[in-house]
């Protein structure tokens, strides 16, 4: 059964934003596709079995989504990046999941359980959060590792800033390859690069790069990367309210004059943040129009005076409309979070799930 809302993923566009990325890093350098919670929204399962011909590695946050991509990928190396129970290592062994190590003693606390899995090591550069921050403790587990025959896969770490902080970047960089001089194996994957130090001019690639925003084409401009994502709804009901009386609840909006509000479909049980009440707009016949009083759980109301619109009208909440387009960063600056949590924060369960130019 049809919604009024769509959620729209453009999967051509995904697919064209990964060759971007991959014309940009060279032949040489893999390329790991982040899609860890539910792929940023756009659909874990889906957008995994689209694009898994032109990636080489997936990375996700826990098991629980590493299993969910192997009930259709038994092929395509997964990375866990946070901590794996060790109950669940004979699972990675036995359907190729890599899992990520942050000390010697976990190393330890796994015991022979991890013989057979691959192994990623975590390094601390200044995130602060898991990793090796010590060169010695890192030096005895590489040895540990190779006493007990265990298999390193990699070596990665993680940056703590985004494009605003180059001089912090350069100095993780610097701490990065300190560890990396402790590995003697030519077999081992070096990854640190997310989507922003990827293109950013520096080189941060190694021989892998993790990324999601500028896959899903949040970022990425420079290369030609372009978001895939597109939120849109329809106008259900056209109401006039007369001058002063107010709009929705708490009557937080009063009228000034007489004006024409239209119903849309869509409220903070769909991700609708309730604080971009009387201070957000959306598209509606290619013209910004300003979203008025409280946002309700299941819809919201906006002033349309002026424009001809008629029910069923489409309203644009992410993307564009003639020559006026919503962006994420939008949402994050108004709301002033991450753009991150924006993206999270949309619920399509409500909505129509569209896969828009499918390749498979």
């Amino acid at each position: 059964m049809k919604s009024y809302t769509d959620f729209i993923v453009d999967i051509s566009q995904i697919r064209a934003n990964i060759s971007n990325i991959k014309k940009y890093i060279g032949s040489n350098t893999k390329f790991c596709a982040v899609v860890k919670a539910n792929a940023y929204s756009h659909g874990l399962i889906s957008l995994s079995m689209q694009i898994a011909d032109m990636v080489d590695y997936f990375a996700v946050a826990c098991l629980k989504e590493a299993v969910t991509i192997r009930l259709y990928n038994k092929v395509t190396p997964i990375l866990i990046l946070s901590r794996v129970e060790r109950s669940n290592l004979a699972w990675c062994r036995e359907n190729r999941v890599s899992i990520s190590i942050s000390s010697l003693s976990q190393l330890k606390e796994y015991g022979d359980d991890c013989k057979g899995v691959f192994l990623h090591l975590q390094v601390n550069t200044g995130l602060n959060r898991f990793g090796f921050r010590s060169l010695i403790e890192f030096k005895k587990t590489i040895e540990y590792i190779e006493d007990r025959g265990l298999l390193l896969e990699g070596v990665y770490s993680h940056f703590a800033t985004k494009e605003d902080d180059k001089t912090f970047i350069k100095r993780q960089n610097f701490k990065f390859k300190q560890f990396k001089k402790l590995v003697k194996s030519d077999n081992v994957i070096f990854h640190i690069a997310n989507s922003f130090a990827t293109v950013s001019g520096e080189n941060y690639k190694y021989d892998m790069v993790r990324n999601g925003f500028l896959m899903y084409g949040l970022c990425g401009e420079e290369i030609g990367n372009k978001p895939a994502l597109e939120i849109s709804s329809r106008i259900i009901n056209i109401t006039t309210v007369r001058k002063g009386e107010t709009v929705g609840y708490d009557r937080t909006y009063k009228t000034d004059k007489a004006i024409r509000v239209a119903v849309v479909p869509v409220g903070y049980a769909d991700g609708l943040d309730r604080r971009l009440s009387n201070n957000f707009s959306v598209l509606i016949l290619g013209r910004r129009c300003n979203i008025v009083g409280l946002i309700c759980m299941d819809v919201f109301m906006v002033d349309v005076s002026g424009l001809d619109v008629s029910i069923g009208d489409r309203v644009v909440l992410l993307g564009k409309d003639g020559d006026k387009e919503i962006t994420i960063n939008d949402y994050a600056k108004t709301l002033g979070i991450s753009p991150y949590a924006v993206l999270l924060s949309f619920n399509y369960k409500r909505m129509n799930y569209i896969l828009k130019n499918k390749y498979t």
